[in-house]
């Protein structure tokens, strides 16, 4: 028997991954066949203004919007679910940064310190679970980033929405990340949520 068949985490984790991967390759696909059009095809193609063609103005007008919506769908859902009050409620507002990077380590890591509070550990990874929903935003900020590109059409627009494109693939895998840390760290410590 499949040793990953008897583990169904094990599984799960591994398709997350390569669905992860393969939206990677997909998105470097795209901003690379972007990058080639502009240096190949467009008309009047200057520095910072571009004049695209019709196929890129559409696809570039279907991205922006699809991404407006899915952003406008995603806050709504969390302010809907009550996500998004109960993380201004939370303990964890009222502490230092040094504090909160401190216990930021803690659950990353899974080493809970002797001296720390067992509670502000546990809310901590929680937060960090319950923060899944802004790889969603961000999702809606790529196809954004890589609608404007196809609309302006340009060498400048092409390099900032590929630099915005990497700091928004950088950010859902660190909020993804950091979700199954936390996953992990309140599982292997139950023990702190009883305190």
């Amino acid at each position: 028997m499949d040793a990953a068949a008897t583990n169904p985490d094990r599984t799960g984790r591994g398709q997350r991954r390569l669905r992860l991967i393969l939206l990677l390759v997909l998105l470097a696909a795209v901003v690379g066949a972007l990058a080639v059009g502009v240096a190949m095809g467009g008309q009047n193609t200057g520095i910072f203004d571009g004049d695209p063609p019709r196929w890129a103005s559409n696809l570039g007008l279907v991205l922006v919007i699809l991404g407006v919506v899915i952003e406008v769908a995603a806050a709504v859902w969390v302010v809907g679910t009550g996500r998004y009050r109960s993380g201004r409620q939370s303990p964890l507002i009222g502490l230092s940064w040094s504090h909160r990077r401190r216990l930021d380590r803690q659950v990353r890591r899974d080493t809970p310190e002797a001296d720390e509070d067992p509670a502000l550990l546990v809310e901590t990874a929680k937060q960090f679970v319950s923060q899944r929903y802004l790889a969603v935003l961000c999702a809606g900020l790529v196809m954004t980033s890589v609608g404007q590109v196809f609309v302006g059409f340009a060498p400048f627009h092409a390099l900032i929405g590929g630099l915005l494109l990497v700091i928004w693939v950088v950010l859902i895998v660190s909020v993804l990340r950091n979700a199954r840390r936390g996953e992990t760290f309140l599982r292997a410590h139950p023990d702190l949520s009883g305190r």
